[in-house]
């Protein structure tokens, strides 16, 4: 199995799926289609855009029970990254990691075990445009797709599971004023100085930046045109994470009545929920105890700072499971993956899904993953 596993890993490195590269994205999209085709799933996709996306599941419905989640989008890399290297144990590659591992299983899996699946309510959910804004995602659950569970190996790495990841804001903020001379600022309104103030304001009501905290950063600022000519404009991008739903509402809150009291344009760039890992749930259970069976060991927890497309799934009450295998180096010419690691995921998932499927159980997944105010 390693090796079949290898081999289509690698068939998916080599396409060069980087996210501003429709044309590669709709052959990743297409070749997944083709390797589905024969297995007669319920295929929906929409190849009428930039970023396309494909979902296949084994009964007729908007419904499965677990949705496995991959996207198939990297980021840019020189023209040899796009191929598999295996070095001292580990396989080297764009993508290998983040995320087409996860790809790879999926696809073996449903094409050894089909008939077995065909007894679950499975599907499984390919996209391309995660690395830079996940825009297919929001249409794809208003147009109803609602699993009961998705599993989102995009985090969580070395076997830990995702306690616990915080929810975000991104934002740009613009400030519009009048321009005059520099000398004779009276006759004019300063765009800079209404940013820095607003900006001011936020800092000072969200001043920590440790890892539990709620956290701000203000990572682009822009404005001006001449040391002697007052601003008219001035433009900042701001990022917000939190564990707490109560913080992200009340920055939300702050940022409007600034916004109002300033005269400001503000836009939205990036927003998701924060989640929670219900471990006790029995949803959690059949998964943790497969994780137990293939590793050997007690489950092992960690936190997410960043997002992954779970923040989605989180804000229609959907839970998920974030987890990766060994692996390092994401987004970085030395991206890789532990190449043990890849057989025994695929036997994780495997085991997970055909020997401890939530339907046996006939319980709703509702209660792994809840939102929380920390």
């Amino acid at each position: 199995m390693q090796t079949e596993l290898e081999a289509i890993l690698s068939q998916l490195v080599s396409i060069p799926s980087v996210s501003s590269n429709s044309a590669a994205c709709h052959e990743i999209i297409e070749f997944v289609r083709g390797y589905l085709h024969p297995l007669s799933l319920h295929i929906t996709s929409d190849t009428d855009r930039e970023s396309p996306w494909l979902i296949a599941t084994t009964q007729a419905t908007k419904e499965p029970d677990i949705m496995l989640v991959a996207h198939l989008d990297v980021v840019p890399a020189e023209a040899e990254d796009f191929a598999v290297t295996n070095r001292d144990g580990k396989l080297y590659g764009r993508g290998v990691y983040d995320m087409k591992v996860a790809a790879a299983c999926y696809l073996t899996l449903f094409k050894h075990h089909i008939a077995e699946l065909r007894s679950h309510n499975v599907g499984i959910m390919f996209t391309t445009d995660e690395e830079v804004n996940s825009a297919c995602m929001p249409p794809i659950l208003e147009a109803g797709w609602r699993p009961k569970l998705a599993f989102i190996p995009d985090g969580g790495d070395n076997w830990h599971v995702e306690e616990r990841a915080k929810g975000l804001y991104g934002i740009e903020i613009i400030a519009r004023g009048q321009t005059a001379h520099g000398s004779r600022p009276w006759e004019g309104t300063n765009a800079l100085h209404h940013l820095m103030d607003v900006l001011s304001v936020l800092r000072k009501r969200f001043p920590h930046q440790h890892p539990d905290s709620s956290t701000l950063a203000v990572n682009h600022i822009a404005g001006g045109n001449a040391i002697n000519q007052i601003a008219d404009y001035a433009a900042a991008k701001v990022d917000f994470r939190s564990f707490s739903r109560e913080d992200l509402r009340i920055f939300r809150d702050e940022v409007a009545r600034l916004s109002a009291e300033y005269n400001l344009e503000v836009t939205p760039i990036q927003e998701g929920d924060p989640l929670l890992f219900d471990k006790t749930s029995p949803e959690a259970q059949g998964f943790l105890r497969a994780l137990e069976k293939i590793t050997g060991k007690t489950p092992q927890y960690t936190s997410s700072f960043g997002a992954s497309d779970a923040r989605y799934f989180a804000q229609y009450d959907i839970p998920c499971i974030v987890m990766e295998p060994r692996g390092g180096g994401r987004h970085s010419k030395q991206e890789w993956l532990l190449a043990s690691d890849l057989e025994r995921y695929y036997r994780l998932i495997q085991l997970w899904i055909l020997g401890d499927h939530p339907a046996k159980r006939g319980r709703h997944a509702s209660t792994l993953h809840k939102t929380t105010a920390l």
